[in-house]
C-alpha cells in the first residue's frame, strides 16, 4: 500500500474502513501531521530514557504523567484526524468524534484554511484535511520546474506567471461533484456521528494520572 505525498497531502488508496472490510477510497491528511506526532513521541521517549540513565527516577515519575498526557493530545490532534472519500461519501475522523456523511446529504463544501462539509443544516469541520499550500512553496516548485526546461522553449507568459497548484483539497471537492453528476446516492442518507471511546478513556486516564501527580 503506497502513500503518495502531493503538495503537503498524504493520500492513501484502498484503505480499510472502521468495520475492517477493505473498501476502495482515498484518505487525505496534512503531510506534516504524522511526522510531527512521531517527532514528539520520539523526543518524549528520549527525555525519559536520558533521565533513567542519569538515575533521576524521581524526575521520571514527575515528568511521565505530563508527557503521557501531552502524547495523548498529539495523538488526537495530529495522528488520528483525516478525511476519507469513497464512492458513497465522506468520512471525517477528528480527535474524539467521527462523522460519516453520504454524498446525497451534502449541501456544500467550504475550502479555506480548513475543509468544512455542510450537511443537514450543520457544519462538519475536518481537523485532518490537507492544509492549503504556502505561497512560497508553490512559487519554489514552479521555479524549479521552469529551471529544468531550456530557456528557448519557455513561452513568454511562463516567465512571469505561476501554474495552479493541485492538491488533495481539489480531490475532495471533485469527489462530491463527480458523485452529483453521476447521480450517486447512499443507502443511508443521514449523517451518522460516533464518539471514539478508546481515545476518550485513554485521555481521561492520562488526565487523572497527571492530576494525581500534581496533587502529590
Amino acid at each position: 500500500m503506497r502513500t503518495i505525498d502531493d503538495s503537503g497531502t498524504n493520500s492513501r488508496k484502498n484503505t480499510p474502513g472502521r468495520s475492517g472490510v477493505r473498501t476502495t477510497g482515498t484518505t487525505h491528511r496534512a503531510g506534516s501531521a504524522r511526522p510531527v506526532a512521531v517527532m514528539f513521541w520520539l523526543g518524549a521517549a528520549v527525555v525519559l530514557a536520558w533521565l533513567l540513565l542519569a538515575g533521576r527516577t524521581d524526575a521520571v515519575m514527575a515528568a511521565a504523567p505530563w508527557l503521557v498526557l501531552a502524547a495523548w493530545f498529539v495523538y488526537v490532534m495530529q495522528w488520528r484526524p483525516f478525511l476519507r472519500t469513497d464512492r458513497h461519501g465522506f468520512e471525517i475522523v477528528n480527535g474524539l468524534r467521527d462523522h460519516r456523511i453520504p454524498f446525497d446529504a451534502v449541501d456544500d463544501i467550504e475550502i479555506r484554511h480548513t475543509v468544512v462539509v455542510r450537511a443537514g443544516g450543520r457544519r462538519y469541520v475536518s481537523w485532518g484535511a490537507p492544509t492549503p499550500p504556502g505561497a512560497f512553496g508553490a512559487g519554489f516548485n514552479h521555479v524549479s520546474d521552469l529551471k529544468s526546461r531550456p530557456h528557448s522553449i519557455l513561452p513568454g507568459n511562463e516567465r512571469i506567471s505561476q501554474t495552479e497548484t493541485k492538491t488533495g483539497r481539489d480531490a475532495i471537492v471533485a469527489a462530491w461533484q463527480d458523485a452529483r453528476r453521476a447521480g450517486r446516492t447512499s443507502p443511508a442518507g443521514a449523517v451518522s456521528s460516533t464518539w471514539n471511546r478508546p481515545a476518550i478513556i485513554a485521555g481521561v486516564l492520562a488526565a487523572a494520572w497527571a492530576i494525581l501527580a500534581a496533587l502529590g
